[in-house]
Parts: structure tokens; C-alpha cells; sequence
């Protein structure tokens, strides 16, 4: 039977895989299975880390059920047309004993009869994927008549936009899904199944509190900072941290990158911060304008004026031309400085889509 997916054109793969050992070893010992998809990242630490760190399973999560944000997860990447991420979320409820049957019938329920609770989170997740800013009000008023706490929100607000960080990291870089699609088919997969199942559970366990932090001072502080004495808070903040300390862009691209997709969003949460964080690294308010009104200025290096305007296209997208697109930036740039730039896009969009849903008021 076709899977919901199977129609989405995917193009080849742009980048090839980069064996690295040490982050191999690290996905490994967080998640329990090998992680082939790191080595596509490797030349960027970060963002490799990133794409291990940010997954709510592994400890993030203190409140929202993880049957909740599994379905999340598997409904985003539906809505953003990540073929890899959606068939690494079917390969995960298969590998924890779902059957294909059930799977199928779940697909199904998506758009069908969930229950309450399950439905007002999916409806949730899919508003803050479509529209972001638009609408966060009321799709908070929903989940909370829904029966949700403020706590349990922030948990859904926080697996739908780490779903949509990876949903974008994979998607533009086109990442091979095929061996995924295929994975429940395999006669081998099948007889390890029971084992699998044992250490993907041993391996998904609920977030502990930590410890307050000092006010974070980088672009989206204020987002971080409302799940203080949540895991949420630690892994977002060294995601974020690690980005702005690589050196394959400069900070000044990545902040205009960041600025791009918050202004396409109409995320203006973290604008200020931006603004004042982009005139320390020498862009003055009327050129930040000019970029942020026509996406270029005389101001604008060669790099940063590609990438301000692959930024945009980052918001929206079909998923073969986003890739196509993708695939020109590669005449211009590094693999280093490609990947860089699209984890930097991709977790632009992630807490651009999350910051309203958070932090503006009902």
C-alpha cells in the first residue's frame, strides 16, 4: 500500500555522507540505534549534536504525554512534506511494536475521530506549523479548554517546533529516505524487532528539573528562558550557543538569516534583540531595513546576500524546489557553509513558529 508520502518528489541527495566516529558514538549513546543520517552533518558539529539533542524523547519532556508528541511529531512531518522525517517517526512506532495495520489506521485518524485531548494538540501543532504568529491566541484558548496546563503547552509548542528544525535540516539537504521507507519490510528488521523495541524504550524516559540558569543574552533569550528548570532550556540554549559560535557563516549572516524568517513569520518576539544584536556586528537600523524590506543592501557581503534570500524561501516550501534551490547554493558555497546555513534556516523557522505560541499574551 502507497505510503501518505510516497507521492512527494524528494531529489537526490546534495551532500555525501561524512563518517565521524565521535558523533556516531554520541547519537548512539542518547538514542540506542546507530544514526546513519549524522554522518550527512558531521562537518558541522552543532547542528549534528543539534538533530540528537532537540528530540523530546530523550529526557525533555516533564509534562505532555510522549504518545501525544509521537503523533505530533508524525503530523508536522506531514504537513511539511519531510518524506526522511516522516518515515523515521512511521520506522519509530513500527520499531515500539505498532503494527502496519495500526499505523496506517492512525494515518487515517489524523484528519478523523482522535480523541479531544489528542485532537486539540494535533490542531495545535499543525497552526503553529501553517501560520505561526496567526491565530497562536486561540489555538491556546483550544488546547486549554482541551484540558491541557500552561506547562503542557509549552511541551506541545516545543515538539512541534523541533519537529519543524528537523523536518527543514533534512529536507534541504534532500537526505536519503529510502532506506527508511523500506526499513519494516526487511525480513532482518523483522526478527530484530522485539530488540529494537527494548532499546528504544530503555532509551525514551521523561525530563527531570534543572537548575535555574543566568538570563540568556543571544537572540531568542526571553523564548529560552520561559522553560527555565526544564531540560528544554539547556538543550535549546547550547543548540543556540553552538550555532552562533561556529564559524562557517559569521554571526552577522546568521542573525540576518534569523531576521528574515522572524519578519516572513510575523514572529516579532525576538526582533529587538536581533536589531541591537545585528548593530553590534556593525549593521546600522536603516540598512538592517533596507535588508529586512527589499532582502539586500550595498552593506550586503556576497554571502549574506544569497542567504538572506534562500532565508525567505525557507518559510514556504515544496520540498524538490526548495532542494533544487538548494542545490545552486553548493556552486557559492562550502559543504561546511551550506550546512551551516541550513540548520541555521531551519532553527530560524522552528523558533520563529514557537515564539508566539509561548510567549504572547492570550
Amino acid at each position: 500500500m502507497p505510503r501518505v508520502l510516497d507521492h512527494v518528489a524528494w531529489e537526490a541527495c546534495l551532500v555525501e555522507p561524512h563518517p565521524d566516529k565521535g558523533l556516531e558514538a554520541y547519537a548512539r549513546r542518547k538514542t540506542g540505534m546507530p544514526a546513519p543520517s549524522i554522518r550527512y552533518f558531521a562537518p558541522v558539529p552543532w547542528l549534528a549534536r543539534a538533530l540528537v539533542d532537540l528530540h523530546p524523547e530523550y529526557g525533555l519532556l516533564m509534562y505532555l504525554g510522549q504518545d501525544v508528541a509521537d503523533l505530533l511529531t508524525l503530523v508536522v512531518s506531514q504537513e511539511n512534506s519531510c518524506r526522511f522525517c516522516y518515515a523515521a517517526q512511521r520506522a519509530l512506532l513500527w520499531g515500539l511494536g505498532m503494527s502496519e495495520a495500526r499505523i496506517q489506521r492512525l494515518e487515517q485518524e489524523l484528519s478523523a475521530s482522535l480523541a479531544p485531548r489528542t485532537a486539540a494538540a494535533i490542531a495545535f501543532g499543525r497552526n503553529q506549523t501553517r501560520m505561526g504568529r496567526a491565530g497562536a491566541c486561540d489555538a491556546r484558548q483550544a488546547l486549554r479548554r482541551a484540558g491541557f496546563s500552561d506547562e503542557e503547552i509549552k511541551e506541545i509548542a516545543y515538539t512541534t517546533a523541533a519537529t519543524d528544525f528537523f523536518n527543514r535540516a533534512c529536507t534541504i539537504p534532500a537526505i536519503p529516505v529510502r532506506p527508511l521507507e523500506r526499513m519494516p519490510d526487511q525480513l532482518r528488521m523483522g526478527l530484530l524487532r522485539p530488540l529494537i523495541k527494548r532499546i528504544l524504550e530503555r532509551h525514551r524516559f521523561r525530563g527531570q528539573a534543572t537548575a535555574p540558569e543566568p538570563t540568556p543574552s543571544y537572540p531568542y533569550g526571553r523564548l529560552v528562558e520561559k522553560y527555565v528548570g526544564s531540560p528544554i532550556a539547556t538543550a535549546l540554549g547550547r543548540t543556540i550557543q553552538g550555532m552562533l559560535a561556529s564559524s562557517y557563516l559569521t554571526p552577522r549572516c546568521k542573525l540576518l538569516m534569523f531576521a528574515i524568517i522572524a519578519r516572513g513569520l510575523g514572529c516579532e518576539v525576538d526582533a529587538l534583540d536581533i536589531g541591537e544584536a545585528l548593530e553590534r556586528e556593525g549593521l546600522n537600523e536603516p540598512t538592517f531595513a533596507r535588508v529586512l524590506t527589499h532582502l539586500d543592501a550595498p552593506e550586503l557581503d556576497d554571502i549574506e546576500r544569497l542567504l538572506v534570500r534562500f532565508a525567505r524561501e525557507t518559510i514556504w516550501y515544496e520540498p524538490a524546489v526548495l532542494q533544487r534551490r538548494a542545490r545552486t547554493l553548493l556552486d557559492r558555497l562550502s559543504v561546511p557553509q551550506f550546512l551551516e546555513a541550513t540548520g541555521v534556516a531551519a532553527l530560524a523557522n522552528g523558533l520563529g513558529r514557537m515564539a508566539p505560541m509561548v510567549m504572547d499574551h492570550p
